[in-house]
């Protein structure tokens, strides 16, 4: 539909941008018997399925995003739970050497103990007469309290290495802590993973299966077209071959056709349509526009043919095309049309397009009127008991252009008819019989 068409006009500044964008589709088949299923696919509904195309898209690329992205997360889950679980296992070998050195420093205190009592025992009052040791206290004494500065020295640095040790013993509580955080929130990604990947398969499942029906219908549509493209060449050859029996060549008329078509024009802006790049549809497309831009011209040639009678009904035919006997002078002569008989103000009709060239009194053709068709064919109506057109007017076929009667050289009432290509007189039984065969359809 056009931008300027006045129904277009009529509509919301949306409604007119939804037409541009979806332009309504027809699609027709053939029944069986003979008939055609045609089903409109309007703008609405082809925005609609656009929509929702553009929807299962997005569905279907988010899905894989995700799939990505959480088997991202949990590689790097995993890869803090290895890492705190190495952790963990160096914790438990620093936890077993710190056992082995509170064991060993508790030897040592009881080594020291055992020190300290012997040189306690060693220091106390003896009431026994002989004390053969008495001469030299105060140098053993001394000896003994520094071996035991030095062992509380020592103590005393292992408790603060072991004090050193237990606070990072507590940091990696807290870590074995989020350990078990970690592997909640890793079973929970891996849940959504599973989630993500039922999904992205039901979804691929609907996309090869809306995949399978356009191809189905591209499949279709080719051969729908395929169909319209030998119905046309089927009519186009009977068009041709019923005109070629009328001795008329076709080709010569078609260079020479003029046809008079309303006020057209504008830029000129080449069509986007994206049917034309699938191959399936290309060739045909093309093959078929040639065959309907054959199939028009050769209906608007039919349409300045005159290929009906020029009398519907209540006539007979007194006389044909070729040598007769003269009905006056009984003598032989040439016949250059057809004779039908009917009653005087019977309707004649024009039996195709064309221009009125001349409407009067013409010698022994009485009152005559005769239509230029173009392509050099002439109608010529003879005998005329009126005329309803004058010269310079533009007639269609079934339009009433003048009434039979008996003027001129006649013997009753009658139509004189006759055809001319070209100035030559021809047969207007052959065109009309032709007439039959390209409007039966």
């Amino acid at each position: 539909m056009s931008e300027y068409d006045p129904q277009q006009l009529s509509l919301p500044p949306w409604k007119r941008a939804l037409r541009r964008a979806f332009p309504e589709r027809h699609i027709m088949i053939r029944a069986d018997n003979g008939g055609y299923h045609a089903w409109t696919l309007g703008s609405l509904s082809q925005a609609v399925a656009a929509a929702g195309g553009v929807v299962l898209l997005g569905i279907v690329t988010y899905s894989l995003a995700m799939v990505i992205w959480v088997d991202a997360v949990i590689d790097s889950k995993t890869a803090e739970v290895n890492e705190a679980q190495d952790n963990y296992k160096q914790l438990l070998a620093e936890v077993a050497l710190y056992r082995d050195q509170v064991a060993e420093v508790t030897r040592s205190l009881e080594n020291n103990h055992a020190v300290i009592a012997r040189y306690v025992d060693s220091d106390a009052p003896d009431t026994g007469e002989a004390q053969p040791q008495a001469a030299e206290p105060g140098p053993v004494k001394a000896g003994w309290e520094a071996e035991a500065g030095r062992a509380r020295d020592a103590l005393l640095a292992q408790l603060a290495e072991m004090e050193q040790g237990m606070a990072e013993l507590s940091e990696a509580h807290q870590l074995l802590a989020r350990f078990d955080d970690f592997e909640l929130e890793m079973r929970k990604m891996v849940l959504q993973r599973d989630l993500a990947l039922e999904e992205n398969k039901a979804l691929t499942q609907r996309v090869g299966s809306l995949e399978d029906l356009v191809i189905e219908m591209e499949t279709a549509q080719a051969a729908l077209l395929n169909h319209f493209g030998v119905v046309a060449q089927t009519r186009i050859a009977d068009i041709e071959d019923s005109l070629s029996e009328v001795g008329l060549d076709v080709d010569s008329l078609l260079n020479s056709l003029v046809v008079n078509q309303d006020g057209q024009g504008g830029p000129f802006v080449p069509a986007d349509l994206p049917i034309l790049d699938k191959p399936v549809f290309k060739d045909t497309v093309v093959s078929l526009n040639s065959h309907v831009d054959r199939l028009d011209a050769l209906r608007d040639l039919t349409d300045h043919l005159p290929l009906t009678r020029p009398i519907i009904s209540g006539y007979r035919l007194s006389s044909r095309f070729g040598v007769r006997r003269d009905p006056i002078n009984g003598r032989l002569g040439r016949h250059e049309g057809l004779d039908f008989a009917a009653p005087s103000g019977t309707q004649i009709i024009a039996p195709a397009a064309g221009k009125v060239v001349y409407a009067g009194w013409r010698g022994r053709y009485g009152r005559t009127l005769e239509i230029s068709h173009g392509m050099g064919i002439i109608t010529r109506y003879a005998h005329l008991s009126s005329i309803s057109v004058k010269a310079g007017d533009l007639v269609t076929r079934g339009d009433d252009i003048a009434a039979v009667g008996n003027s001129g050289r006649s013997t009753g009432s009658h139509l004189h008819y006759e055809i001319r290509v070209n100035g030559v007189a021809r047969n207007p039984a052959k065109f009309m019989k032709a007439g039959q065969h390209v409007f039966k359809g």
